[in-house]
């Protein structure tokens, strides 16, 4: 791992949601963050799909964090993770 890699990873460990985010969207996002933690830690080849499908599932019920959502969907297309 590079040390901007473990830079980073120390950076997401000190990450909080904000307060104001719907309980249920705030426990996606901090699982999946944590998840990436471990990911990151162990130097794992990928994350389980679940855990992404959960935060955009999640997402999706708020269409005031449509941007965030749209986002999200514009990573995974340009990382070729999913297709239209």
């Amino acid at each position: 791992m590079s040390s901007k890699e473990k830079e980073q990873l120390e950076r997401m460990k000190t990450l909080h949601v904000r307060g104001d985010i719907p309980k249920d969207l705030s426990i996606a996002i901090e699982t999946f963050i944590k998840q990436a933690i471990i990911i990151g830690e162990y130097e794992l080849d990928y994350m389980p799909s679940e855990y992404m499908e959960s935060l955009l599932k999640t997402f999706a019920k708020y269409p005031e964090h449509a941007t965030t959502f749209m986002d999200m969907i514009e990573i995974l297309e340009e990382n070729e993770m999913i297709e239209r």
